[in-house]
């Protein structure tokens, strides 16, 4: 009895404590008793531990006696015939009589752990398998919590609808100051079918959930732009657009990028490789961005070499962009001397190919003789592309019989005189309209006590920039001691043929003011009132700007007339040139436009090219830097969505020119399988949650591309203007979309000289050739999109820094009230 009754008086403290306990608890859950429950001790904790043990004891040792005979296979403690021990916790403490429960107290390796925890995590994600299951589960989420779902678009309730006479995707882009390189880009991104899917059907939100963003506020937008596009997207497919989608997407552009603030007109090509950049960093859901170097490729496989460099590249890089638009390319290195090559694998996202080019060109010169009729002839001289001004001053004197010391090459406008050329320039810096003079000199002469002057004189009728010059150039060489009369007397001499008779400076005075090219500002013009006029600081200056390299040295003088002097003195003041006959052989035989084709393009841009020495090698075997290395440049991989960028603006001299080379390129069947270094088909990870298209096994399929949008580029480099011809990939129709005018145009007026940018999708995607029937319309997924609504946005970031935002809003406003 004693001992029944201290088991009741323990079990009935160890139950008020655990009420006490429990009631603790429930109150430092509600915030306003949070500081009033009190935390048991670990000694009141420790004693109620040995009063409930002692208790199950001989609660243990009663039973025991009552039932001495056990079943085989059972223990004589209780807890065995119980659920296990955390099982029977559980019970106890729903039954009312559980456990007090202890203090956590702080354990220093458990933040260790959880630390190794998330590690393991991310690297279990990297794993195929950790991508599959990874995969499986963003899918299951995305069903359950995404309006549209990856592969049921039918079980949206609210899907948009098209009228009978629309279009989809036939919408223009309104222009809001030189943003036509914006609104080219966008229709030819819209128009790639694959892409404008992943958009318009909010299957991008998958992986923008999932990137990271760390990577994405540091190197994108932090999703900004991604929405953006995803707007300007649905708004050209529903026919919902209006000019703010436009202000929106471009105040995001300049946002994140400087440079496209303002006006100004910028490259179409840039701004492509830059937006996806920008979304594949919003999109990456790659976790790791540290660069890891490749290993030497030296004697090993170009497979083996070329998929690390793939893996290190996706290591960082994991986007559903790069997942369609990403190849790579092999760089070759073969040394001239050890013939040990090194080879480099990189990825790309667009191909820019060199256009081919004449080998040699046209040069147009006016050719002034000493003494010969006629006085002026026009002479057309073909020249290499690559040739110098000294090859074409000797061609020169093949053809007129000058000897080549007595050749000055110089220009001469209506102004006067602006450039003299010298042996060492190129012959690039000579344009094919620039008005190149080959005037001939006398031979130099040794005279006895004299210093004798070359000049070559040009008249001017008016002085200052509105002079304008007439007449023939002529030559000249006196005696630097001489006077103004005697030098006017001379150049006077020269102009005999168109002056009236018995004009000389002694009847008539001072006829016309001289002044020296090249002479000191504000004291150029050669004194009247000096006994050596020929000896001043103008003419010194003139003779030491003269370079001697192929050219006598000589200066250049403009002799001013007075109108009323000039009608008085001159009876003949004609120019005239005769032109030969070269001039118009020459002409038509470039004026024929050099035609070429997109196969050609890529041999010259995977052509053997030596490097010279300023592009020297430094050679891992031979340890030294090598001159003539030889350099090649070949596709590794091929994307799904191929962008090729015909180069026509070239650097020539100090200035960019465009070339306006006609590119034949193929509307259907690219077969891009002779421009591969291998056969090898480009690896389809399943790097988003979003449902594939079944790719075709056939590997001839997997080379051929088929045409769905151009970027063209209309008019010269300083004033020009881009517009776009698509594809609708719903009606097979080609779209002429020229900022806000659409038009149908023919398949016959695709290829054109102005054709800049190509986008080219396999054809083992489907739906990129033949014509669709009405049948496959209904099918298409724009039929299956949810209905889009835009809503602007309440605060809007500033478009550009000269005020664009602004004056948007305040159209907005005018619009509005009105």
């Amino acid at each position: 009895m004693e001992k029944q009754e201290k088991q009741l008086s323990a079990r009935s403290a160890s139950e008020s404590e655990l009420q006490r306990s429990r009631s603790g608890r429930e109150s430092s859950h509600h915030p306003r008793s949070r500081s009033r429950s009190p935390t048991p001790s670990v000694s009141s904790q420790r004693q109620l531990v040995a009063q409930q043990t002692s208790a199950r004891r001989s609660k243990s040792d009663q039973q025991l006696k009552s039932n001495p005979q056990t079943p085989c296979g059972q223990t004589n403690d209780t807890r065995s015939a119980t659920l296990p021990r955390s099982t029977s916790r559980r019970s106890m403490r729903s039954s009312g009589h559980a456990q007090p429960q202890k203090k956590k107290l702080f354990n220093p390796f458990r933040p260790i752990g959880n630390l190794a925890m998330r590690v393991f995590r991310q690297v279990v994600c990297i794993t195929p398998i950790g991508k599959k299951w990874a995969a499986e589960k963003d899918k299951k989420s995305s069903t359950k919590s995404a309006p549209v779902s990856n592969g049921d678009i039918a079980s949206v309730s609210r899907l948009h609808t098209f009228p009978d006479a629309e279009t989809p995707g036939a919408t223009g882009l309104r222009n809001l100051g030189n943003t036509c390189y914006i609104n080219s880009i966008l229709q030819c991104l819209s128009k790639t079918d694959i892409l404008a899917e992943y958009f318009c059907c909010e299957q991008y939100k998958a992986d923008l959930a999932r990137s990271n963003r760390i990577n994405a506020r540091k190197y994108g937008t932090r999703g900004e732009l991604t929405e953006s596009l995803a707007t300007v997207t649905k708004a050209l497919w529903c026919g919902r657009y209006s000019y703010e989608v436009s202000s929106e997407f471009k105040s995001c552009v300049c946002k994140y990028g400087p440079q496209y603030r303002g006006n100004s007109q910028h490259d179409a090509q840039e701004f492509l490789i830059w937006l996806l950049d920008k979304i594949h960093e919003d999109l990456n859901i790659a976790s790791k961005k540290k660069y890891r170097p490749n290993k030497s490729s030296h004697g090993r496989a170009d497979d083996v070499v070329a998929a690390e460099a793939l893996a290190n590249h996706r290591r960082g890089n994991s986007s559903f962009v790069q997942d369609l638009f990403l190849a790579q390319f092999r760089s070759s290195l073969t040394c001239p001397n050890c013939r040990r090559q090194s080879n480099n694998f990189d990825p790309f996202l667009c191909t820019s190919l060199p256009l081919p080019q004449r080998a040699d060109r046209p040069v147009y010169v006016t050719v002034v003789y000493l003494d010969a009729h006629p006085k002026q002839v026009k002479l057309g001289v073909s020249m290499r592309a690559d040739a110098t001004v000294k090859e074409l001053r000797a061609e020169l004197s093949l053809q007129t019989s000058i000897p080549v010391g007595q050749v000055v090459l110089t220009e001469l406008y209506y102004y006067g005189f602006h450039r003299t050329f010298t042996d060492a320039q190129p012959l690039s810096v000579i344009h094919e309209t620039d008005n190149l003079y080959c005037v001939e000199v006398p031979p130099a002469t040794v005279a006895t006590g004299r210093e004798k002057l070359l000049m070559i004189a040009s008249n001017r009728l008016g002085a200052g920039s509105k002079g304008k010059k007439f007449g023939s150039p002529i030559v000249i060489q006196i005696s630097r001691k001489a006077k103004y009369q005697q030098l006017q007397d001379a150049l006077l001499t020269k102009l005999s043929a168109s002056l009236r008779e018995g004009v000389t400076s002694e009847k008539l005075g001072l006829l016309f003011n001289i002044r020296v090219v090249d002479g000191i500002p504000g004291k150029s013009y050669v004194p009247h009132d000096v006994t050596h006029p020929l000896y001043v600081e103008s003419v010194d200056k003139a003779l030491q700007s003269c370079d001697l390299d192929g050219n006598p040295k000589h200066i250049k003088l403009l002799l001013e007339w007075d109108p009323d002097t000039k009608q008085a003195v001159f009876t003949s003041v004609e120019d005239v040139i005769e032109e030969h006959r070269s001039v118009q052989l020459l002409k038509a035989e470039h004026q024929q436009p050099l035609v070429a084709t997109l196969p050609s393009c890529f041999d010259l841009y995977t052509e053997e090219e030596k490097l010279d020495e300023k592009n020297s090698w430094l050679c891992p075997n031979c340890r030294k830097l090598q001159i003539g290395t030889t350099k090649r440049l070949t596709l590794w991989t091929l994307p799904d969505v191929l962008v090729v960028h015909l180069k026509r603006f070239k650097q020539m001299a100090s200035q960019r020119v465009k070339l306006s080379t006609l590119v034949e390129f193929p509307i259907y069947g690219l077969d891009m399988s002779k421009h591969i270094a291998s056969r090898g088909k480009s690896h389809h990870d399943q790097w988003s949650p979003w449902k594939r298209r079944d790719y075709n096994e056939d590997r001839d399929g997997d080379t051929i591309y088929d045409l769905h949008a151009v970027v063209n580029h209309i008019g010269s480099l300083s004033s020009g203007h881009y517009t776009a011809v698509c594809k609708n990939p719903v009606t097979a129709d080609w779209y002429l979309h020229d900022d806000e005018r659409v038009k149908l145009i023919e398949q016959e007026e695709i290829v054109n000289k102005s054709a800049y940018i190509l986008f080219y999708q396999r054809r083992s995607l489907g739906g990129a050739a033949g014509a669709c029937s009405s049948q496959a319309r209904t099918e298409h997924w724009v039929y299956r999109m949810p209905a889009f609504d835009y809503v602007p946005p309440k605060i809007r970031h500033p478009a550009n820094m000269s005020g664009e935002a602004n004056s948007l809003s305040t159209t907005c406003q005018v619009r509005q009230t009105r």
